[in-house]
Parts: structure tokens; C-alpha cells; sequence
């Protein structure tokens, strides 16, 4: 184990962190804590830090508690030392409430239980209960009666929904009063899950939905959530929605107009509603975003150029994703209407038409730290990289395909994208061969650490 170390400690920052990211990384902050001041410092990153599965996995994906000598070494040592990095824990049932009462979490916004037997959780979950489940069809399982008292639940799902089975409880859920859905991935489940479960909630007062949704032919617009969802909750008092459908039509339709959607929702009356249509002839899709404002939630997926002119302070992630170019006005729309983001993923393969025409404002992310332009056109990625254009804080990581880049920078010489080169903290490049060479970017990257990935 010492000789171990001896030649880890040996090789430079971005080779050990290549391939310590390529482990387990319990095993990481097992073996790495404690041995040196660089070793803590590599180990407590946040790659390894804010994701803990604290279980045993079996071939066949079975769940054990981890060994005493395991256990009691993160408790007393690990843990306590990096328990503000930590944002999700998987955790097996009999090690939780030990593992729990270690130290605070302050940061921990997800929470894994497994091999959790029904008369724990039934009095652990009495009335109110905060979830995140694989998919949707688990929310159905969930209000199958084994928490009939439930008057508080907020549901986060993590994976899309393919299956189609139905189960057919069709209960009534008279002391949920209070029912948050987020589901952050296209689903055609919504008239055959969503709403019929919706319906159960006979005695709602507060709903709250965050909905990406497919279908044939109509989108979902405030006649459809009063017709389908409102008319079955007589108590309701509080709604908040961001939905997003898109449709693809056999046929020819016509197409709504942004006024017939806004025309839709002249009986709500608690809320402003906002509403804008996209239509993508050539993708043969035509997408309706509709949402309450004030916004609540810390996600905006799918922005287009076609976003309205609001402030949306409470977000911190975005994607922006569209079939016509973004200009340089419209990333200054976007730095003023999301002064709080952290996380920007573009999508865009269309070049920019105006990218000379000499707009002098530059834009400035100050809380940025996650930048993904692996599915972006060369302007967009100097659009981001140009010091004239946009202003950088120096927390970045960049995730990019390594061609592009090397274009952009005329192979890590141009001065004009240096300055925001000079402040990236991690660089992902994506590369279909071997042909990537470290030394030869580290000059111009001199804060980055640099992963390769294929």
C-alpha cells in the first residue's frame, strides 16, 4: 500500500485524477483520506465528494450494508470531513440511522434508502414525504394505499418512463393535500398516468407540476388542465405549472397562434400564465411551453429564441436548444434573465447570421460553473470563449469536443479566447481517437484540469 502511494503521489494532478475517476469512490475516499495534505485535497473534490453510495452491490446488483471496519471508518473519519461537499446519499436501511446522525448534511438534497422494509418506511413517511423515484410508474406504486395518510408528498423523478403498465387503483386520496411532480424527461404518459392519478386527489389544495410531455396531436393548454385535472379538485388553492408539450402530427394541423394559447387561460385568475408555441417544420414537431409566474423551480429546460421577456431569479440550470441561430442579443437576454445560473447546456447547430455586426455589450455569467457545448456549433463555443464577447467567472468547468476547440483556439494560440481560457477550472474534451496531446494545451488552459473522454 505504501508503494502505493509513494507512486501516486509521483504522478501530476490530471493523470491521478483521470484514474481515480475511474473508481469507485468510496473506495477513493477510503484509501486516499488521511495519507497526505495532497491526497485530502485530490479526494475531497467534489467528483468524488458530492455522490456517495454508502452500500454494497453484489454482480447481480443486490444491496448489503458496507463492513463494520468500512462503516466506522466514514463515520468517524470520512464523513465529518467532507459532509458539506455531499449533495446525494444511497444508503442501506440498517446503516442509515447511523450514518444520518454522524454529521449534518447541509447540502444533501437527495437521499437513497434500499432494502427498506414497508413497515419502516410506513412510520418513517406518516404525512409528509419528500421522494425521488426511478420513474413515474413508481409514483403509482407508491399510492397504492400503503401511505393512505400522506397529506404532503413531492415526487422528483430521475430516469425516463417507457413502460406502459397500468395499474388500475383507482382509490380516491382525500388527505393529500398538498402534490409536487417533477419530471424532467419527455414522457407520452401523461394521459394515461398523469392525469388519472391527478384525479384521485379529490381534496388537493397546493399543486405543483413540472412536466416534459409527447403527443400526436394537441398540446396541453389551460382548457385541457381545467377539463382534465382542475374540475376534479373543488379545494385546490394554489397552482404552479411549467409544461412543455410537444407535439408530432400524422397530419397537417393548424398550427396555434401565441394568443390562442394565452387565450385559453383567461379564467385563471390567481396567476399570470405565460405561454409562446415553436414550431420545427423540418422536424415535423411543434412544442408549447406553458408556465404559472412567478417561476418556482430551479430548472428551464428548452429555451428557444422565442423565450419572453421575464426575470426568472430562483434558476440555476438551463438548456438552451433550438433549429434557428442564437445571436449575440440573445445570450445577453439570457445572462439578464437568469442572473443565477449555474449550469448552461446548448444545442445548436445552426451558425449565428449576425456574429460580425459588432454588438459591443459583453455578457457575464457570475455564477456560472458548468458550461456543455458538446452539441454546439463553433460560433456558440466562441461566442462563450471570445473575452469581447462574454466575461467568465473563474469556477468553469467546459465540457467540449476537442476538434472544435482546437479550431476555435487556432490550436491554443489565439489571444482573443486566452483570457477565458485562462480561467477554466475543468476541461471535458470528447474526441473519437487518441490523437489528443496534454502538454500541448496545458499553457493555454494553466488553472484546468484536463480529462479525455471518447
Amino acid at each position: 500500500m505504501n508503494y502505493s502511494i509513494v507512486q501516486l503521489n509521483d504522478l501530476p494532478d490530471e493523470i491521478l485524477m483521470m484514474i481515480l475517476r475511474k473508481i469507485w469512490n468510496i473506495r477513493v475516499l477510503y484509501s486516499l483520506i488521511g495519507i497526505n495534505q495532497r491526497l485530502d485535497r485530490i479526494a475531497c473534490d467534489s467528483i468524488f465528494t458530492r455522490y456517495l453510495s454508502l452500500v454494497n452491490r453484489s454482480s447481480n446488483n443486490s444491496v448489503a450494508p458496507l463492513t463494520n471496519e468500512v462503516l466506522n471508518r466514514f463515520c468517524s473519519q470520512i464523513l465529518p470531513k467532507i459532509h458539506h461537499h455531499i449533495r446525494r446519499l444511497d444508503l442501506e436501511s440498517s446503516t442509515m440511522e447511523r450514518i444520518l446522525s454522524t454529521t449534518n448534511y447541509p447540502n444533501l438534497h437527495q437521499l437513497g434508502l434500499f432494502n427498506l422494509h414497508e413497515k419502516t418506511a410506513a412510520s418513517l413517511f406518516t404525512t409528509e414525504l419528500h421522494v425521488c423515484l426511478s420513474d413515474l410508474t413508481d409514483c403509482l406504486y407508491l399510492l397504492d394505499g400503503r401511505f393512505s395518510q400522506l397529506h404532503t408528498l413531492r415526487v422528483y423523478t430521475v430516469h425516463h418512463s417507457f413502460t406502459h403498465v397500468i395499474i388500475s387503483n383507482k382509490d380516491k386520496l382525500p388527505n393529500l393535500k398538498h402534490f409536487s411532480l417533477d419530471h424532467e424527461f419527455d414522457t407520452d404518459l401523461y394521459d394515461d398516468l398523469i392525469v388519472p392519478l391527478l384525479q384521485r386527489m379529490i381534496n388537493l389544495e397546493e399543486l405543483n407540476l413540472y412536466l416534459l410531455i409527447s403527443r400526436k396531436q394537441t398540446i396541453v393548454d389551460g382548457i385541457d388542465l381545467k377539463k382534465n385535472i382542475l374540475n376534479y379538485m373543488s379545494q385546490l388553492k394554489k397552482f404552479s405549472f411549467s409544461i412543455h408539450s410537444n407535439i408530432y402530427p400524422d397530419n397537417e394541423i393548424n398550427l396555434p397562434s401565441n394568443d390562442d394559447i394565452q387565450n385559453t387561460f383567461k379564467d385563471f385568475k390567481d396567476n399570470e400564465i405565460i405561454s409562446y408555441v415553436d414550431n420545427f417544420p423540418m422536424s415535423n414537431k411543434i412544442g408549447c411551453r406553458i408556465f404559472s409566474y412567478p417561476y418556482r423551480w430551479i430548472k428551464y429546460e428548452r429555451i428557444t429564441n422565442n423565450l419572453p421577456c421575464k426575470s426568472f431569479p430562483y434558476v440555476c440550470e438551463i438548456s438552451l436548444i433550438d433549429k434557428q441561430p442564437f445571436e449575440h442579443e440573445f445570450f445577453l437576454r439570457i445572462s439578464q434573465a437568469f442572473p443565477n445560473v449555474k449550469m448552461l447546456r446548448l444545442e445548436n447547430e445552426q451558425p449565428q447570421k449576425k456574429k460580425n455586426h459588432g454588438d459591443s455589450s459583453t455578457t457575464t455569467y457570475f455564477h456560472l460553473t458548468e458550461l456543455h457545448l458538446l452539441f454546439a456549433h463553433d460560433d456558440y463555443i466562441e461566442e462563450f470563449l471570445t473575452d469581447s464577447k462574454t466575461c467568465l467567472p473563474n469556477t468553469v468547468d467546459l465540457t467540449v469536443e476537442y476538434k472544435a476547440i482546437q479550431r476555435l483556439t487556432e490550436n491554443f494560440t489565439r489571444s482573443t479566447t486566452q483570457i477565458n481560457c485562462s480561467k477554466l477550472i475543468r476541461l471535458y474534451l470528447y474526441e473519437d481517437d487518441d490523437h489528443i496531446i496534454l502538454d500541448d494545451m496545458k499553457h493555454y488552459f494553466p488553472r484546468a484540469e484536463i480529462f479525455r473522454d471518447s
